[in-house]
């Protein structure tokens, strides 16, 4: 009886009392009986899958103790997907595919597994539902199979007969031609229990101007905890494991909670030695993201989006020249640690951090006109004792403000400030005095340039920029075409400055 196994309708999984099947067991974490029908129980003392053959694996077969059977559950099996047929002089077992698995054998009242007569891939001659459905998939320009069979059951569609649906079908053309990026399920939960735990970083750049101090990139690190966020600002991108350096060590010495790992892209800046030695000196576990999977960090992904949206937002209110981007960014990190909530938690990332509630009474609108109190040299009894500013953030290390003074082209730290937000700026201030973006002449410069070009030859004109040439339409009202119109008036114009200039 220990080689037999029974077939057995009424038996609720697979289960044997012989520990030879079994290559290992895997122990029960918990005290589980089977009760059989003359109300005995009988405990299990393990489960493992079970190979009959190639072909016949029993999945979660139990070893109950003192059994003297082996039982094959057909409820079990319908469950993994094969087929049970009982017919006079013809019942087998088959797979999804209407593949012989195994047949079954008459043994007293009952049927037994008979693996012996298996002999290889023969297919048993029924008519396959399924050949039906591949059919109509492939007529119809491969359809979804649920869509398919949804179809058929309603009957909207003359010629299209009633399908079932099977299980597990996989057509690998539609793979090839249909295949999308995996949904990641958003996290309902904190992860972490404390501000420091974890940190997400990542880099963001190159920027296509660069910064007033000439930097090119941004390393924005987020703690996962509080979701505070610091922004650094690079040249170069491997700058970036000296920040981080700076920050875990300064972090470590603010809590008396250890940190248990940092998590980053799989980018050179923070994959390389420098950053294993380090994690391996602290003890830090450094979590890597799937690779070209942003998704997968997306915390500090999620940061970066907020941030540029904001920042672009700002420059665009007071058409701020873009070489200020990261005043801006430092600002907009500034401002986002103290408005935001943290999901589940209904705290600002500032209280998260600090204990405290964060005020915003002293925020100001980014690029708006302010006044600086002079305070260096002597001044005269009727000279202005301020200087005319724009307003570019929050220092970092001090409560002041970080404005740019007009006159100087320069940014001071003071708390010796006023603010004029009443107004909305629509003069651009920056082309009056000369400090235009980068790229683009102020407007002083385009009245030199406009002044060189009319002394160029017609031949040279007609290659004039458009922006070029519309200014100086606007500057003298005899420019009214463009220098290739056949217009007499406008050749007279231009003819004695094309005789100067040669």
């Amino acid at each position: 009886m220990e080689d037999v196994w029974i077939m057995d309708s009424g038996c609720s999984r697979h289960m044997t009392g012989h520990r030879k099947w079994f290559s290992s067991l895997n122990p029960m974490s918990t005290k589980e009986y089977i009760t059989f029908g003359d109300n005995d129980q009988r405990k299990v003392l393990g489960v493992r899958s079970v190979s009959l053959s190639a072909k016949l694996c029993l999945r979660e077969v139990a070893f109950v103790q003192n059994l003297g059977f082996n039982l094959v559950s057909v409820s079990q099996l319908l469950d993994e997907g094969f087929e049970v047929h009982f017919k006079k002089g013809a019942c087998c077992v088959l797979d999804a595919e209407k593949t012989l698995v195994c047949t079954l054998l008459p043994f007293g009242q009952v049927f037994r597994v008979d693996l012996i007569s298996v002999s290889g891939p023969a297919r048993c001659l029924v008519a396959s539902p399924s050949a039906n459905i591949w059919k109509w998939h492939r007529r119809l320009g491969h359809l979804s199979f649920d869509l398919l069979v949804r179809l058929s059951s309603m009957g909207l569609i003359r010629g299209l007969p009633k399908l079932r649906a099977e299980k597990d079908l996989v057509c690998h053309p539609c793979r090839h031609g249909k295949m999308v990026a995996a949904s990641h399920i958003p996290v309902s939960q904190v992860m972490t229990s404390y501000p420091g735990e974890l940190l997400h970083m990542d880099t963001v750049g190159p920027a296509q101007v660069a910064s007033v101090n000439g930097k090119w990139y941004v390393l924005v690190i987020v703690d996962d905890f509080s979701r505070f966020s610091w922004v650094f600002f690079m040249e170069f991108k491997d700058e970036a494991f000296g920040f981080v350096l700076d920050l875990v060590l300064r972090l470590r010495n603010e809590s008396h909670k250890a940190m248990r790992a940092i998590r980053s892209d799989n980018s050179g800046e923070f994959r390389n030695s420098r950053f294993e030695n380090f994690c391996r000196d602290l003890g830090l576990e450094h979590q890597f993201s799937s690779p070209h999977t942003p998704p997968k960090n997306g915390v500090v992904e999620r940061k970066n989006r907020t941030l540029v949206e904001i920042v672009r937002t700002m420059l665009n209110e007071h058409r701020t020249p873009r070489r200020f981007w990261a005043e801006a960014v430092n600002t907009a990190c500034y401002i986002a640690n103290r408005i935001f909530l943290r999901a589940f938690l209904r705290k600002t990332s500032y209280e998260l951090r600090f204990g405290r509630q964060p005020s915003v009474k002293h925020l100001r609108a980014f690029g708006c006109r302010c006044f600086v109190l002079k305070k260096a040299g002597h001044l005269d009894k009727f000279e202005s004792p301020c200087l005319d500013g724009i307003f570019l953030g929050y220092a970092s290390s001090s409560r002041v403000f970080r404005v740019r003074i007009l006159e100087a082209k320069q940014v001071v730290e003071t708390c010796e400030v006023s603010f004029d937000e009443t107004m909305p700026c629509t003069t651009p201030v920056f082309e009056l005095s000369g400090d235009d973006e980068e790229g683009t002449p102020s407007l002083k410069i385009r009245k030199v340039q406009m002044m060189l070009v009319m002394q160029e030859p017609l031949s040279r004109l007609q290659l004039l920029p458009p922006l070029l040439w519309a200014l100086m339409m606007m500057e003298d009202p005899c420019l009214r075409l463009p220098p290739h119109s056949p217009d007499s008036k406008l050749k007279q114009r231009l003819d004695p400055l094309r005789t100067q200039g040669r």
